[in-house]
């Protein structure tokens, strides 16, 4: 059967819901049917801009809602993005424990951050976005988790400023606060990583 446009696939082959809006009219008679399908792609972009890597997202989106449908009868608020939100924090917590302990005992399989995007035209290009995405990483890894989360949700996955306050529960003073010191952090470490490289030419 083949997918719609607004309708991408799964690491399972299982259709990915769109994205709904953040903060739809929330009916008093919630269905985890209904939750999943307006907020697994909004829970995918939290996952990702706490950090955790392509290949595991999916994975812990799903833990977050074996957690909904478990919790979904007690539910009573009117801010359902945001008990999703912590809910999300709370198995990327999770996650980072676990990964830190089977790394102890074997080494984990890199990732490639190509995995997904346009295909590049040689082995060189390829190699230069590879370098580039580490970095890049590394950097973000250096901020502090409230800092990235903030800079993410915002630059990458598209959130306001409004939404971020509200699913972190903090004013939005407070988030523009936040995004003015990550951008800060990260051109310094730009400048930085530009000053090292050309220290090291000939």
């Amino acid at each position: 059967m083949q997918t719609s446009s607004n309708q991408r696939s799964g690491a399972r082959g299982k259709p990915i819901p769109p994205r709904a809006p953040l903060y739809p009219q929330i009916a008093d008679d919630l269905t985890f049917e209904g939750v999943y399908h307006d907020y697994f792609r909004h829970v995918v972009s939290w996952i990702r801009a706490m950090g955790v890597p392509d290949a595991e997202i999916e994975d812990v989106a799903q833990e977050v809602f074996l957690v909904v449908r478990r919790r979904l009868p007690s539910f009573h608020n009117d801010n359902l993005p945001g008990w999703l939100y912590r809910i999300a924090q709370f198995k990327v917590h999770n996650f980072r424990r676990m990964s830190w302990f089977k790394n102890l005992f074997s080494r984990r399989k890199d990732l490639d951050p190509s995995e997904g995007s346009s295909i590049v035209s040689t082995p060189a290009m390829a190699l230069e976005q590879k370098q580039d995405q580490r970095v890049l990483a590394d950097m973000l890894a250096h901020m502090s988790d409230k800092r990235r989360e903030t800079l993410i949700l915002f630059e990458i996955e598209g959130f306001t400023g409004q939404e971020i306050a509200r699913l972190q529960g903090v004013p939005v003073k407070t988030v523009w606060t936040r995004l003015f010191h990550a951008r800060k952090d990260l051109v310094a470490m730009v400048a930085a990583q530009r000053k090292q490289t050309e220290a090291g030419m000939p």
